[in-house]
């Protein structure tokens, strides 16, 4: 049903609202621009239109929205303690999901800080990282390596350790201590050659990069697993195992940002489980409470924490008012219990294989579908004019592109999820765990239409 005061409040939004990531006012002339209430993997607009989120909620919806079980959890919580700041001595709930991370988590992985968003756990991440040196006696270890193709987030050390760059350029000059290398992306890569070959050399540029800033300078390397905004790109196993393997040799930490990956979308609680590695530190956020509440993780091996006991002028003096609050962390704990007991880690596994082996069967057939990645219940189509010569469109036309594969999503009642980002076009498709088989053939039924619409006006 359309909400009583839809026109009232596109006005109003219009008037005072200033939309995250860039939007005007005209944004909210756009069906779904506004939502009035969403329930399992529908959301339904002021207007009363009803779609499909293919992106559950920008990857953070993994249990679909409003789940009854998470709902309940908070409904219980609140009455009793709604928040506690992080100053002031720790909730229950707080306790129990440190554990219960702990216990999800690979190796001597054991200390949790708790804070808001994915941004808040790379920043304190980064801190991490610099104190610990200085703790250890070595302040001049302070030097990040990021990768070319990342977001981290969106304060100015975080944007400055990605190399997101319409994002970036934006805010310099940026702070310095940040050094890049290259994402691993197979389809384009910089490296001819088996993709084993490949994953080596782009290694060996963290092993350039640390001897050339100089390894008495580098405190830590940030790296995605898969890289999200890039366009899903999985990494060859070896990479990873390469790049813990550099960063021991070197003394540098390793922090992998599982912002998008920790508790369940590539089909394990935490993707590094999957390559045999324990990170130095872990950053969680999204999936940890299915989106039903800010909550984000930067999670730390043993060793490391312990560098901050004792002493005050070893304490990491860092927290955040709502970092970890009561209500949320009952929404983390519900959320990982139902994921445990409806053993909801297979269903995404065999929802992958599923999105997986249709995809790569419309790759074959479209002459548009340059290539498909996935990992888990995670995918990403990248299109492309020519796929002999994986040849791009300009960037007017992929901006038309993507705003028609949008539309075309949008008549058939999903919420597909076009980015037009690093020269590339590419469909990013990260539905709820939840999903059900009619809704997942109804979503992806719509990228093969918008893709065949694409074909017959663009290819």
């Amino acid at each position: 049903m359309p909400h009583p005061d839809a026109d009232r409040i596109r006005a109003l939004a219009k008037a005072h609202l200033w939309g995250a990531f860039a939007k005007d006012p005209s944004s909210y002339d756009a069906t779904a621009s506004i939502l009035a209430r969403a329930q399992g993997c529908w959301v339904e607009d002021i207007h009363g239109n009803r779609y499909l989120d293919s992106l559950a909620g920008n990857t953070a919806i993994t249990l679909g929205y409003s789940h009854p079980v998470v709902v309940e959890a908070m409904a219980r919580q609140l009455p009793a303690l709604s928040q506690n700041a992080t100053y002031v001595p720790a909730s229950v709930n707080q306790v129990l999901l440190a554990e219960k991370i702990a216990s999800l988590s690979p190796g001597d992985l054991t200390y949790t800080i708790f804070s808001n968003n994915g941004t808040d756990a790379n920043e304190t991440a980064i801190k991490i990282a610099r104190q610990y040196w200085k703790n250890q006696g070595q302040p001049g270890k302070f030097k990040i390596i990021g990768r070319d193709r990342a977001f981290h987030g969106s304060s100015i050390s975080v944007l400055a350790a990605g190399g997101f760059i319409p994002r970036r350029k934006q805010m310099e000059p940026l702070p310095p201590g940040f050094a890049h290398i290259a994402t691993p992306y197979y389809y384009r890569s910089k490296y001819p050659g088996a993709v084993a070959e490949a994953s080596a050399r782009y290694a060996d540029e963290l092993r350039q990069a640390i001897e050339f800033e100089d390894p008495a300078t580098v405190a830590a390397c940030l790296i995605e697993q898969t890289a999200n905004s890039a366009g899903v790109l999985p990494p060859h196993p070896d990479y990873v195992r390469a790049i813990r393997s550099i960063c021991d040799e070197f003394g540098v930490l390793m922090i992998v940002d599982e912002v998008v990956t920790g508790f369940g979308r590539t089909g394990t609680w935490l993707e590094c489980l999957q390559y045999g590695i324990v990170p130095d530190i872990v950053t969680l956020a999204k999936g940890i409470t299915g989106g039903h509440a800010p909550l984000a993780a930067t999670h730390v091996r043993k060793p490391i924490a312990e560098a901050f006991f004792g002493s005050p002028d070893r304490h990491f003096n860092h927290g955040y008012t709502f970092g970890g609050m009561a209500v949320s962390c009952a929404a983390a704990l519900a959320t990982i219990a139902f994921i445990e007991e409806t053993h909801l880690l297979d269903t995404v596994t065999r929802r992958g294989a599923q999105v997986t082996a249709r995809l790569q069967a419309l790759q074959q057939r479209s002459p548009v579908a340059g290539d498909v990645r996935s990992h888990g219940l995670w995918a990403g189509i990248e299109l492309v004019q020519d796929k002999r010569t994986k040849a791009n469109w300009s960037d007017p036309q992929r901006t038309q592109i993507a705003q028609q594969v949008l539309a075309l999503g949008k008549e058939r009642g999903v919420l597909l999820a076009p980015f037009n980002q690093y020269g590339s076009l590419f469909i990013a498709l990260a539905p709820p765990f939840v999903i059900s088989d009619s809704e997942l053939d109804q979503l992806l039924t719509a990228i093969e239409a918008a893709l065949a619409a694409v074909a017959q006006r663009w290819a």
